[in-house]
């Protein structure tokens, strides 16, 4: 019975492998700020649902808020902000706060369109 299980459940294991997959949606693939920090609104050619802070060094994820219509994501010293309209956004505004930690620092932002994903490094001067 096992074997059979494990037979039927092979073709899943495989279709399931690989289902995300980085394009390029038309967002930029890097953003810069100053060590002053501030904020920049980018869009692109694709929409997205949602997007996501990562810290790609240590594996934490920024934490996921609502206020109102506004979706929000922050991470240490970086916030995205976007509207979904009917689910999907186009736009996405990145505030950046100040660097006084004296090094140049950076986190990923990961916009999620279905199983494709376009991601962006943020990067802060000192």
């Amino acid at each position: 019975m096992k074997k059979i299980l494990i037979v039927l459940m092979m073709p899943l294991m495989l279709l399931s492998c690989g289902m995300f997959e980085e394009v390029d949606l038309g967002y930029p693939q890097t953003v810069k700020f100053s060590a002053e920090g501030g904020e920049k609104v980018i869009s692109g050619v694709e929409q997205f649902t949602h997007a996501e802070i990562h810290n790609y060094d240590n594996g934490d994820n920024g934490v996921s808020s609502q206020e109102g219509d506004v979706q929000k994501n922050k991470y240490e010293w970086l916030t995205v902000e976007y509207v979904n309209e009917d689910v999907f956004a186009s736009e996405v505004k990145i505030i950046a706060k100040p660097n006084t930690s004296g090094e140049k620092r950076g986190l990923w932002i990961e916009l999620i369109s279905g199983y494709e994903y376009h991601v962006i490094y943020v990067e802060q001067n000192n």
